[in-house]
């Protein structure tokens, strides 16, 4: 009887083992793997780091959520202000530490960074995230730390079991028709960005008639990010390149119904924040009809309007 049991158990363990060894090797050698390099949002980053290491200085670097991918036109910038841009910016999940160490390596003297981090952003954003851009721009591993060996395991393998759960939905599917920046549905694919870093994809997209309400509560707070901003901009000062903070843009419908939360955020920043801020917070609230699909994301007409507020400013700062 004792046997018996022993030989369950092992052949449990024994089938565990083949089961986490087929998850880790289809997650090292993902039969997909050429394809996610094709269409995968996140793996912009390699032009956009490319672009960010190319350009001479002085340069003009944006940083924040999709609100500045969506949401700038870094050729206006670039031909008003005469100098070299690259938009960095992708999504809030990464989180301010993540974003922030990944450009200062780059930054040199007379540079220029512009934040521009959404209202719920937090300094250590989605881990998950940060490892399956590492997956696929090893230098990105330089940009965040684990807290502990406890989330080291938990999120890595969080992120291979949802490997394995896309790699199953690919084999079921039928074959996936390519994002191209011409058609009027897709968004975020690695193509969707123009030389500059900017998202383009949804310029020829209609925009929602109607703008979703935001996901903010009365507990949010930003006071860990504006802490990320500050050590930020006390290293950038001893390189000598100027940071900025410019508020990022958000729709009139929303303000409406979000204006105290956001109100008592500012505060924050107002009284927190020792880096420079770019005009007031409702310089960059906007109609509804100026926006694309959610409070954050403009559309055409919208990023250009934000676009040579933000040119404005700029040129008043300096």
């Amino acid at each position: 009887m004792y046997y018996k049991i022993k030989v369950f158990l092992f052949k449990i363990f024994l089938l565990g083992l083949i089961s986490l060894g087929t998850v880790e090797l289809l997650y090292q050698f993902n039969p997909y793997t050429e394809r996610n390099l094709e269409i995968s949002y996140t793996a912009s980053i390699i032009e956009k780091y490319k672009r960010l290491q190319s350009l001479p200085s002085p340069k003009i670097v944006l940083i924040a959520g999709s609100n500045f991918a969506y949401g700038i036109n870094s050729e206006m910038i670039e031909k008003s202000l005469h100098k070299p841009v690259v938009n960095m910016a992708m999504h809030y999940d990464y989180g301010t530490d993540f974003m922030l160490r990944q450009i200062q390596g780059e930054m040199k003297a007379g540079d220029t960074v512009i934040m521009g981090f959404e209202y719920i952003i937090e300094t250590e954003g989605d881990v998950g995230e940060k490892i399956q851009m590492a997956k696929i721009f090893p230098k990105a591993y330089e940009w965040f730390d684990y807290k502990s060996i406890t989330q080291y395991i938990r999120e890595n393998v969080i992120v291979r079991i949802s490997n394995l759960r896309l790699i199953l939905e690919r084999l079921s599917s039928k074959e996936e028709v390519p994002p191209t920046v011409e058609d009027n549905t897709s968004i975020f694919f690695r193509r969707a960005i123009n030389q500059y870093g900017d998202l383009i994809s949804h310029l020829n997209n209609p925009s929602l008639k109607s703008i979703p309400p935001a996901v903010i509560n009365d507990k949010v707070s930003m006071h860990l990010a504006i802490a990320d901003m500050n050590a930020f901009y006390e290293r950038m000062q001893k390189k000598g390149v100027m940071v900025y903070y410019s508020y990022p843009s958000y729709a009139k419908s929303s303000y409406k119904h979000d204006q105290t939360i956001i109100n008592k955020l500012d505060k924050e920043f107002k009284s927190e924040a020792r880096f420079p801020i770019l005009g007031k917070l409702k310089d960059f609230v906007f109609a509804d009809s100026l926006c694309q699909d959610m409070v954050y994301h403009l559309n055409a007409k919208g990023r250009d309007i934000r676009t040579q507020k933000l040119i404005d400013l700029l040129k008043t700062a300096h």
